[in-house]
């Protein structure tokens, strides 16, 4: 289980290198009280950056020398290049992706010295190469959700989140394998235990849901099309010790998911990828218990109206995809 002293431990490692996200009142939301985290913004326009770095910062002489070896859709990857170069640029990284990774992530990738493999279909394809490399070589492996040190960074997120905005009611998380709802889970709960935390997964890759139905953690799941291949396929062991934490579960249509992503540049000016515009894509579309869209209905055990943030978790967007959804308007 995670703590708030590893997160503010996490905090203390990762501050050198990365300035808080900003949060901004939101347009596109349609919430009178909705608020952006903006993770889109972080340096490899990802959240997670933050949990690359703990984890890195964390890591013995020893296991530094065998070299590191992680595997991602994409952001992972980005975060732990960009993690090694930060510090020192030293560590021979070799990162796996899936041949179907967005060309953003992967021609951004490729910008630092480390090693790119694509190999495979799905993340599963990739992580399982990820880890023969491992036992074929001895190399560290860096994982992107299932470590406490790399949730403990993504907790971070949840710690800014307070600080900026300390009466914040909800917080709205996009969820793949969950370090990140399990981090921000636990800062919030810790400090704030009434704020709501609602997981959201995009509608074609219930993989949270169906753990919570089946009473086990779905590591692997066999997920529908979707633009949102951050946040497709299974659930991590990290998330599914934290599900405590979890107040709501909210499965977000396709085209819901496609209309946040536009109207999150028309209205708010900002550009986020599929599996980061989940959370406004389900306040548009009145998905989230508790509030209507057009406006937050009170919360009486809450103290009244509070604010709801989304947390906008990256924006490498591939270019092809966000002409097309910008020429027809989602």
């Amino acid at each position: 289980m995670l703590s708030l002293e590893a997160i503010r431990a996490a905090e203390t490692r990762i501050r050198p290198y990365l300035a808080p996200t900003p949060l901004r009142r939101s347009f596109a939301a349609r919430e009178r009280n909705g608020w952006l985290k903006l993770e889109c913004w972080q340096p490899t326009g990802s959240f997670k950056v933050r949990g690359a770095l703990s984890t890195l910062s964390s890591l013995t002489e020893e296991e530094r020398g065998r070299g590191i070896v992680a595997a991602s859709a994409g952001n992972h990857a980005l975060g732990v290049a960009y993690a090694a170069a930060a510090l020192g640029g030293r560590l021979q990284a070799t990162l796996f992706v899936p041949e179907t990774a967005p060309r953003a992530k992967v021609e951004k990738l490729r910008s630092f010295p480390v090693t790119v493999r694509e190999t495979g279909r799905t993340y599963d394809d990739a992580f399982a190469a990820s880890k023969r490399f491992e036992e074929e070589t001895g190399a560290t492996y860096v994982h992107p959700f299932d470590d406490d040190r790399t949730a403990a960074g993504q907790g971070t997120c949840g710690l800014e989140i307070l600080e900026q905005c300390p009466d914040v009611g909800t917080i709205l998380v996009p969820v793949g394998g969950g370090g990140l709802i399990a981090g921000i889970a636990t800062a919030a709960k810790t400090l704030r235990p009434d704020i709501r935390i609602v997981a959201l997964q995009a509608e074609a890759s219930p993989s949270l849901r169906e753990s919570l139905r089946l009473g086990r953690a779905l590591i692997e799941y066999d997920a529908g099309p979707t633009l949102a291949d951050g946040i497709s396929g299974g659930i991590g062991l990290m998330a599914w010790e934290h599900r405590h934490l979890i107040d709501e579960v909210v499965d977000v249509p396709e085209a819901e998911i496609e209309r946040a992503m536009v109207a999150l540049v028309a209205e708010d000016q900002v550009l986020v990828e599929a599996a980061g515009a989940v959370g406004i894509a389900a306040l548009r579309a009145g998905l989230v218990p508790g509030l209507g869209s057009g406006g937050l209905r009170q919360y009486v055990s809450a103290g009244g109206d509070r604010p709801v943030v989304a947390v906008l978790s990256g924006a490498n967007v591939d270019t092809r995809v966000l002409a097309r959804l910008l020429a027809s308007g989602a």
